[in-house]
């Protein structure tokens, strides 16, 4: 008669883990999708409809700076003074002495690329823009 080798009695002790693994591996990537991930967000906080219903450019109390698309070119204004590059205006508004809220009207057909290029240029100024008009319906 044939004689068999041993059996190895610690072989049959360790349990086969392949379920286990597979359950861990789905359960780790749910926990990733579902993971609350933090967004770099700009704080934005829109204006409110004020209680005077006179416009800007007939109250005496404020500067207005207006830019608007004529010929497919970018036209400055502050007061009734126009400029044909934001420089120009930025120089007037820090040559004119009056420390009053500034307002900006913002022509519809202007692209919102230079509207954030002038709201950055006032901000690198330390201007505080007070309001943006905007036609009302």
């Amino acid at each position: 008669m044939l004689s068999l080798p041993p059996r190895n009695t610690a072989a049959q002790l360790v349990p086969d883990l392949t379920a286990l693994l597979d359950v861990l591996f789905i359960l780790l990537v749910f926990l990733l999708l579902t993971a609350a991930v933090k967004l770099n967000m700009l704080d934005v906080t829109l204006p409110d409809t004020g209680k005077n219903t006179s416009t800007p450019v007939q109250q005496a109390d404020v500067q207005v700076l207006s830019i608007r698309l004529e010929h497919n070119k970018l036209q400055y204004a502050l007061e009734k003074e126009s400029f044909t590059t934001l420089n120009e205006a930025i120089n007037a508004l820090k040559n004119s002495k009056e420390s009053l809220p500034l307002y900006l009207a913002v022509d519809q057909q202007v692209p919102s690329g230079e509207l954030v290029k002038l709201l950055a240029k006032l901000s690198a100024e330390k201007y505080q823009v007070a309001n943006i008009l905007v036609k009302s319906d």
